[in-house]
């Protein structure tokens, strides 16, 4: 019985490639070669091509494997098979390789295949492939497909591409400022400018903080976005000459400090330093395209978090540092804007609509910084 089974298996897969050939199909998408009355062997695919892959495969080798578990299996009137890979006899491996699942992480990137879904992440961005759907996330190839979102590869074979555009603000993430700072309005009230004036380049801007953004609109070109910031920064102001900030029972004084004898000291370096912890709200439009990366402009506010004043001789550089409130107002509040250029570091200005000091306590100031954006 067993050898019977035997000859009649490899009989009907032997006849398979001339069967197929010379059959009439029955329907579009199957052959049906009969044995005699009560045996038939029935191909089945989903269209035409599918069946005409039947030449990409070895069936000398799957004969031969078809032989070799018949000669193990015991018993006289049931056979049992294992379900056979059918990709394990392509006359080409590579697509055997091709088509199995796998995780390949590479310089390229990473690709994942499970079935007929494939996923691809790489700099370019995310790219899901589901049976004959693809959406794209990221810079998609635009030459790769047209207006219509459809693309056509090298065998002719249709996928039709949705395109999702997720790029945000520039302005998004960790955020470093340096930059100069400046009198952006100085009304002396009483004082004399030259006690208070600033070393252009050694009176320094520093901001450190974190944006989030909302993008309200996108476009092919242009997105708007609302950005949402929190940050510290710290005014330093630098005096040109020896004076340092004094306080007095009811008003600041600029004061050059005196030795024993009465004698002026010189300073190597004085200056005024005030931290604030910041909000922003910044309305940004980006352009991904073009030489300006966006445009911002908003406002903000910040609360004061203290103050002090550092003094360091230039005879011995020996360094004083005073902490005090110098009549400093609470909060500060003003206008920004930002210019974002692609390649180059990005350029702020901040400019403070109130004063620096307290009314009548000091010089009317406000302060004006600028700089690049990291």
């Amino acid at each position: 019985m067993k050898n019977i089974l035997k000859k009649v298996v490899l009989g009907t897969l032997g006849l398979l490639i001339g069967a197929a050939t010379q059959a009439e199909p029955a329907a579009k998408d199957s052959i049906i070669v009969t044995f005699g009355d009560k045996t038939r062997l029935i191909i089945y695919g989903e269209d035409r091509q599918e069946l005409e892959k039947l030449m990409k495969y070895d069936l000398n080798a799957l004969l031969k494997d078809l032989g070799a578990r018949l000669d193990t299996l015991g018993g006289d009137t049931k056979i049992y098979l294992d379900e056979l890979d059918g990709r394990d006899y392509l006359k080409d491996k590579s697509e055997a390789n091709r088509d199995k699942n796998h995780v390949r992480i590479g310089l390229r990137g990473i690709h994942i295949k499970d079935g007929d879904t494939e996923v691809s992440i790489s700099t370019r961005g995310i790219d899901v492939k589901e049976g004959e759907e693809r959406v794209r996330i990221g810079r998609g190839d635009e030459d790769s497909s047209d207006s219509s979102g459809i693309k056509i590869d090298e065998d002719g074979h249709v996928t039709r591409i949705r395109r999702v555009r997720r790029y945000s603000s520039p302005r998004k993430g960790f955020n470093l400022n340096l930059g100069l700072n400046a009198y952006g309005e100085n009304q002396p009230m009483g004082y004399n400018t030259a006690d208070y004036d600033l070393r252009p380049f050694g009176s320094r801007f520093v901001s450190l903080g974190l944006i989030r953004s909302a993008s309200i609109a996108r476009g092919k070109s242009a997105g708007l976005h609302l950005d949402f910031g929190l940050d510290f920064s710290w005014y330093n102001l630098m005096f040109d000459g020896n004076n340092t900030v004094v306080k007095g029972a009811s008003q600041l004084a600029f004061e050059p400090i005196l030795n024993a004898e009465g004698t002026v000291v010189d300073l190597r370096k004085s200056k005024l330093t005030v931290p604030y912890v910041n909000l922003s709200l910044m309305p940004t439009v980006s352009f991904p395209k073009a030489a300006i990366s966006y445009i911002s402009a908003g406002v903000y506010g910040g609360y004061r978090l203290g103050g002090y004043t550092k003094t360091k001789l230039a005879s011995n550089g020996k360094k004083d540092h005073n902490r005090a409130n110098y009549y400093f107002e609470d909060f500060r509040y003003g206008a920004a804007l930002e210019l974002g250029i692609r390649n180059f570091p990005d350029l702020f200005v901040q400019y403070d609509m109130n004063n620096l000091f307290e009314e009548n306590r000091g010089p009317a100031v406000r302060m004006i910084s600028f700089g690049i954006r990291l």
